[in-house]
């Protein structure tokens, strides 16, 4: 089975444990996203999530998925430190894209992208931190209700939310680019410039790579 029909199923099935996520056929119809205009204004919509300098001539692309124990190790021991060096001090422009596995994984991903202002990404890393209370969990809405709280979603948001079939398709959409246009197979995925990583990276593999993109970008 290919990756791309995988994903068109994947989305087609997803059914988060009763979290009532609309199911998605193997190709939208292209009038869709342009249909209802005014509605998709009106609340959230899909935006990336980039952290560091902007202007960075370097960007860091990270493909994950939440509820991949190879992206939470990367999450636990690399990033920290990523983000210290790198992220904070502008050196890089960091982005994390969603590469979800599993319904659960996808109806993670898109709560957090109907966060508020720049909490989607804070949503991220308590879902990353608490991995295994809520994908263990025998309802996860639970725990991901009490995370959307946190990032300043009330009840009515996350209901509202995982009926988004706008984000949702767009998080298909890039998840679906990933995998036919750069060949992302497995989480985590990281493009540092034109270098392309997979798996679980130590600090020193990424700054090694990290340090020579910025030295060829002076």
């Amino acid at each position: 089975m290919t990756v791309t029909r995988q994903i068109a199923l994947m989305f087609a099935a997803v059914a988060i444990s009763g979290l009532g996520v609309a199911a998605y056929a193997a190709d939208p119809a292209p009038s869709a996203p342009a249909a209802k205009p005014a509605a998709a204004a009106s609340g959230p919509v899909y935006r990336e999530f980039i952290q560091g300098n902007p202007k960075s001539k370097v960007t860091v692309i990270e493909y994950a998925s939440l509820t991949c124990g190879h992206c939470k190790a990367f999450q636990d021991t690399t990033y920290p430190e990523l983000k210290k060096n790198y992220i904070d001090t502008g050196k890089i422009r960091f982005v994390y894209r969603d590469y979800p596995l599993d319904g659960l994984a996808a109806g993670g991903a898109l709560l957090a992208r109907c966060a508020p202002g720049d909490k989607g990404k804070v949503m991220i890393d308590l879902m990353f931190k608490n991995q295994q209370e809520w994908v263990r969990s025998p309802n996860p809405l639970e725990p991901l209700r009490g995370y959307a709280q946190l990032a300043g979603m009330s009840a009515a948001d996350v209901d509202a939310c995982l009926k988004n079939e706008a984000i949702m398709t767009k998080i298909r959409e890039v998840m679906d680019t990933a995998a036919t246009t750069y060949k992302v197979q497995s989480t985590p995925t990281f493009f540092i410039g034109e270098e392309k990583l997979e798996g679980v990276q130590t600090y020193e593999a990424m700054a090694k790579v990290i340090d020579e993109a910025i030295a060829d970008a002076k």
